[in-house]
């Protein structure tokens, strides 16, 4: 089984954040996919979509960048925006004259890498100078509580590409979960929803310490959670695997 998971990095975060459980962050999403998709043994290739949190220059950037290192470290790749100010748009509609930001360019890539992912096209070893289409991926995981990718995902699941999707929905600590939720399933009839716990991440946590493949390290901040801090939480927590909400 090969699994593509597609993480929108901000909106987890948020959500996390929401929850008061930004620490758990330090995710291990091929883990996290494997868990809740139930293919144990799967290959799973993990793209983030994030943007560098240049508008607060109060927040030292470089815990973030070492989340990225960490994330690379365990074969993930990093796809960035940018954050963009729209203070005109901001005066015109509300009078605010004041500096607003917006992230741009990742939900439109997280979008078009979930289509175009699904299949690869290769030179065919057959015919010199022609190409050849082979299936990408077997099912999508998608990791975000964001309605405007149900129009990818709904594309994903039907023919031509007939992909399971996977939608796991990050908990917010609000009633923002549940309305996802209702919503996408509603939305999205064919797509897979998830509605994750403190526990599932719990469960799927990188170790204090990342190894990349040349011996490199990146070490979890001391006031985030690691794994070897929280071990009885994860024993504590539920084997089993959430319910899915079914069409």
């Amino acid at each position: 089984m090969r699994l593509a998971m597609f993480v929108d990095g901000w909106n987890m975060y948020g959500s996390l954040k929401s929850a008061g459980i930004r620490d758990y962050g330090w995710c291990d999403f091929r883990a996290l996919a494997r868990q809740q998709t139930g293919h144990a043994d799967a290959d799973v290739q993990v793209k983030f979509f994030t943007a560098a949190d240049e508008p607060n220059p109060d927040k030292p950037l470089h815990k973030q960048k070492k989340w990225w290192e960490a994330l690379e470290f365990t074969g993930c790749k990093i796809v960035r925006g940018e954050f963009r100010s729209i203070s005109e748009e901001v005066s015109a509609r509300s009078g605010d004259a004041g500096r607003k930001w917006r992230e741009k360019m990742t939900d439109v890539a997280l979008a078009a890498h979930m289509v175009a992912d699904c299949n690869q096209i290769e030179p065919d070893p057959e015919r010199s100078g022609d190409y050849r289409w082979k299936p990408g991926y077997d099912a999508a995981v998608l990791l975000t509580q964001d309605l405007d990718f149900v129009p990818a995902a709904n594309i994903v699941a039907s023919k031509p590409f007939s992909r399971c999707v996977y939608v796991l929905l990050p908990p917010s600590g609000s009633a923002a979960q549940g309305n996802a939720a209702r919503n996408w399933r509603e939305k999205a009839p064919t797509v897979s929803v998830r509605e994750l716990s403190e526990a599932d991440f719990a469960r799927a946590l990188l170790p204090r310490v990342v190894t990349g493949d040349r011996g490199q390290t990146v070490v979890c901040p001391d006031e985030w959670m690691w794994r070897e801090k929280y071990e009885s939480m994860q024993a504590a927590a539920s084997p089993g695997r959430g319910q899915f909400l079914r069409r």
